[in-house]
């Protein structure tokens, strides 16, 4: 006698995983944009850190520029655009927001400004937020 499964037994269990699937599928969305979002605000950060590492390597007042429309973040130095990135590059992607569109670092790599700046990245459903404190420092 032959081992196996018969007909019905293979369909019910394809009908399970289907309907396993598609209870997950949702899920796996907002999981993916969780993961893009915190890539995002993980390149945001990097950069802030690269403005601030550049004014006191330097000894110059650096900034970091975000353009929110166009989804670009660059470093400027002086005179020298030190890092350009293009964080939310295509179509659907991520959104930043900033209260302060340029972001200053003195040389002694303390914050410029009147206040704290706070950057929101999002997509999707997904967020997260980023201060800079008027000492420089990032937190999430």
């Amino acid at each position: 006698m032959r081992s196996g499964h018969s007909l019905i037994e293979v369909l019910i269990a394809l009908a399970l995983l289907g309907a396993l699937l598609g209870f997950a599928a949702p899920r796996l969305g907002a999981l993916s944009d969780h993961a893009v979002v915190r890539g995002a605000s993980t390149e945001l950060a990097a950069m802030l850190s690269a403005a601030r590492h550049a004014a006191l390597l330097r000894s110059a007042p650096a900034a970091l520029l975000l353009d929110g429309t166009r989804g670009q973040a660059m470093v400027v130095a002086g005179a020298d655009t030190v890092l350009a990135r293009a964080i939310a590059s295509e179509p659907g992607g991520v959104r930043f927001a900033a209260t302060r569109d340029t972001i200053r670092y003195a040389p002694s790599g303390r914050g410029l400004g009147a206040s704290n700046t706070t950057l929101i990245v999002r997509r999707g459903s997904a967020a997260d937020t980023l201060w800079v404190s008027r000492l420089g420092r990032v937190r999430w």
